[in-house]
């Protein structure tokens, strides 16, 4: 790195989550929704870029960690407030469905205990929230 270059700031979820969130504030429910070409969901989009890299190289090589962080980035949006009825769907059948799955059974460990867990937790969030989407 040259004197010149200044170390790129870490982000937090929060951080990167909160640049979406303008967009939920103005009925967006789904990502696949967001212009690409907005200065603002580029800007978004470079956060979570941003975010997504650093949480992948905190977690390499170790499993749990990129197990854990792999339920980070499928439940982002989620937690970022899309709600869409068939985003919603595809989280949870497509994308956590097959994160689960990964995910195993390690009887014992008390960390993937813990992993497994989390899967858990927000299996039941995409589940409630689809509950009330349907009323």
């Amino acid at each position: 790195m040259s004197e010149f270059e200044k170390p790129e700031m870490e982000i937090t979820k929060d951080e990167a989550m909160s640049a979406y969130k303008k967009f939920v504030d103005k009925g967006i429910t789904t990502p696949d929704k967001l212009d690409l070409d907005d200065p603002e969901v580029i800007e978004a989009n470079k956060k979570f870029d941003q975010w997504r890299g650093q949480e992948d190289k905190k977690a390499a090589g170790n499993p749990e960690l990129e197990l854990r962080n792999d339920l980070n980035k499928t439940m982002f949006y989620v937690d970022a407030g899309f709600t869409d009825k068939d985003y919603l769907e595809e989280v949870l059948d497509d994308w956590l469905a097959q994160d689960t799955l990964d995910v195993g059974k390690q009887a014992g460990d008390p960390e993937r205990i813990k992993t497994r867990d989390l899967y858990s937790e927000a299996t039941k969030k995409i589940r409630n929230l689809l509950k009330e989407k349907s009323k």
